[in-house]
């Protein structure tokens, strides 16, 4: 009677834990996969980088599935894609990938 939560009975406890699964692991994490694609995908021949082993390097040559890092002068690595964790992007690569032009920019920020 009064116990029944929308009419579901005992499988609503069920439910609300699968959807708080979903909100607070599942999206946040599907999210951050996402971020880390797009950044090793954009790398280019020169951006400094970082491992998820603390390796510190400049990237030398990019393949389909591995990044050819040089850690020193003439010490070239070979490093799979998914270890990269952080990239430095110098301000030219950031001007290079910025695709909106100013007035179409000011113009969405006016319309939020």
């Amino acid at each position: 009677m009064g116990e029944e939560l929308f009419g579901l009975g005992n499988a609503a406890p069920i439910i609300l834990m699968v959807i708080l699964f979903y909100v607070l692991l599942y999206r946040p994490q599907k999210k951050q996969q996402e971020r880390q694609q797009e950044m090793v995908s954009k790398l280019r021949r020169g951006t400094k980088v970082v491992t998820r082993g603390g390796i510190f390097g400049k990237v030398d040559l990019v393949k389909d599935n591995t990044v050819m890092l040089e850690v020193a002068d003439g010490v070239v690595i070979e490093v799979a894609k998914p270890m990269i964790a952080t990239a430095f992007m110098t301000e030219e690569e950031l001007k290079g990938q910025n695709t909106v032009e100013p007035d179409s920019a000011s113009e969405a920020k006016d319309k939020e």
